[in-house]
Parts: structure tokens; sequence; C-alpha cells
């Protein structure tokens, strides 16, 4: 097995010795991205997953994808429109059965215009806006969602987003845009809203930046690798280097772009130019993810990451201001 794990084969189809997959490996990439996923993507390589797990995250996938179309249908009947972000789009996009992708929730898009009366629906339909706890100390700290609104029963999970990402990217990617670019797709027994290729790319590369490339990306690395297979010749590469600068994500949508060639995704469809990363932190990212990211990192690692990697310096400055004023008082 080479310096990239097995990402070749999850990334672009290659085909690796059942022998060199390592049960601890196996054990972590079905923790990043679901047994239903792996099975499928590992079918030719004589490993074997218990099929009683695979089918329980079928059907745990299934359920949440439902739930979020039927969410996004119900703003639809209602003469709200939405358009499905991240998982949502990403499973009828890139996978030959939606069920395949695992999604923690529905995540939508609604115009600012139209944002109170969603919200106004949703509550009357029976979900309420839920105060989880914080994963920091100094609290939310995204511009792009609300707090999510969930069922009293915990079923259903809807995160309503009113930017497509997090400043700064809608600084080059409006909610507008997104909108104005969106396209109707089948979706089970009804059509949904989704994102335009290029900004499905786009937005890919800023929610891994956002996560620091870190374990939680595994997922959006593969939707990204499978967009370019499948439909690389149809992203407007003009537009989308035209959003880079005012949405101040160039660097880290290069070193996106460059970890997925690096570990083996076709692309041959990006101009060169922005499949350039280089130094320590990109080789680290790299090794990361040729790992499945075997241990925790350390606060002081997150923090290089960002200011090296995973954001322009400005970005990355302001973010911990917010931080900082965020620990004595923290967002709700």
């Amino acid at each position: 097995m080479n310096g990239s794990g097995p990402w070749p084969l999850l990334l672009a189809g290659q085909q690796i010795n059942a022998s060199e997959f390592s049960p601890a490996l196996l054990d972590r990439l079905v923790e990043l991205i679901g047994p239903a996923l792996a099975r499928y993507l590992l079918h030719d390589t004589g490993i074997e997953l218990v099929d009683t797990d695979v089918v329980q995250s079928r059907l745990m996938n299934r359920f949440r994808r439902a739930d979020g179309l039927r969410w996004a249908r119900h703003a639809a009947v209602h003469g709200v429109q939405v358009i499905c972000l991240k998982g949502l789009a990403a499973a009828h996009l890139f996978y030959p059965d939606p069920d395949l992708r695992t999604m923690s929730d529905a995540d939508l898009l609604v115009a600012s215009a139209d944002r109170a009366r969603l919200v106004a629906l949703y509550q009357a339909a029976g979900l309420r806006f839920h105060q989880a706890e914080a994963r920091s100390p100094w609290g939310f700290l995204s511009d792009a969602s609300l707090l999510p609104l969930t069922s009293a029963d915990g079923a259903s999970n809807v995160d309503l987003h009113v930017q497509p990402d997090a400043w700064p990217l809608h600084r080059g990617l409006s909610s507008a845009d997104v909108f104005a670019a969106a396209r109707v797709i089948a979706a089970g027994d009804g059509n949904i809203w989704v994102p335009s290729v290029t900004h499905m790319l786009l937005l890919s590369a800023s929610h891994a930046a956002r996560d620091l490339f870190g374990p939680s990306t595994a997922k959006s690395l593969i939707d990204a690798a499978r967009l370019l297979r499948k439909n690389g010749g149809e992203v407007d590469w003009c537009e989308f280097e035209r959003r880079l600068r005012p949405g101040r994500v160039e660097k880290p949508v290069r070193a996106f772009l460059a970890i997925l060639k690096r570990l083996g995704a076709d692309t041959h469809a990006v101009p060169e130019h922005l499949t350039q990363a280089a130094g320590a932190e990109f080789e680290r990212a790299v090794a990361d993810y040729a790992a499945f990211f075997p241990a925790d990192v350390s606060a002081l690692a997150r923090a290089r990451r960002e200011l090296l990697l995973a954001a322009e310096p400005s970005v990355s400055l302001r973010r911990n201001w917010q931080r900082l004023n965020g620990l004595f008082r923290p967002r709700e």
C-alpha cells in the first residue's frame, strides 16, 4: 500500500490487495463514513463487514434522509423554496443509492426573506429550537445557521441555514448566488432543489477547511472526488476562482483540491494551479487522512492547522478574536 493508504481506492476506484487493509484501518473507516458506505466502496477487496451493521447503517441513513426530504417538501408545499445542502444533496447527486451516504441532520438553506415564515411553519408542525451543548468553551460562532430545530421525540433534526456557509465564504458565495444557480433533481417520490455543481464543490471545500481537514471531513472528501469524476467537466472554473478571493478561501480551497489530488482522486478536470499546495502542515494533513486520523489532536495542533492551511491569516485572526471574546461572553 502506498503513502496514501487506501484513499486511491476510495476516491478513484483503484484496487487494493485485501491483505494490506488492516482490521484497525477498516474499523476506523467505518467510524468515519459508516458501514453501508464502507461496504459499497470496498466491495471488491474481499473485506467482510458484519451484515447486521451494514443493514442497520442503511436503515438509519434512509430514516434521516427521508425525514430531511419530508421537511424540505413541507416547506415547498407551503410556498417556501429551500435548497438541500451537504449530505442531503450529496446523497442524491453522487451515489447510486442515496442510502449509502451517512448524515446526522438535514441542512436546508432558506432565503432571508422567507426565514421567519419557514420557522413559523416548522414550529407549527412540531419542531422546536434546541439549545445543544456547545462543542467549545467559547460557544457558537457561526453566522450561517440557526439553532437546530428538533422534534419532541428527537427523531427530526433540521439545521436551517441562512447562508451557504459561515463567514467569510458568503462574501464570495451568498445565499442569493446559490438560489440563483440552484437546480431541481428527482429524490424519491418528489423533487428537491440542490446547489449547482460549481457551488457544491466550493461548499465541500469550505466545509472541510472549516473543520480543519479533520476526521469529520472524510465524507466531504469522498463527495468531492465523486463530483469531480462524474461532473468535473460541468464545473465553471472561472466562476469558481472568481469567488475565492472575496470569500477569503483561496488558500484552504487550494489545499483541499491538492489533498484530493495527492490521495488519488481524479482531478484532471481541475486547473493545475488550483491543486498546488506545499509545506509541512499540508504534509501533516495528507498523513492524517492516509492514517484515518488515529489520534485526537491538541488545541495547539488545531490552531496551527487553521493558521497555516485551513484559513487565510486575516480569517484566522478574526476567528481567534471571536473565540477570545466568547470565553467571556459565550454566544447562544
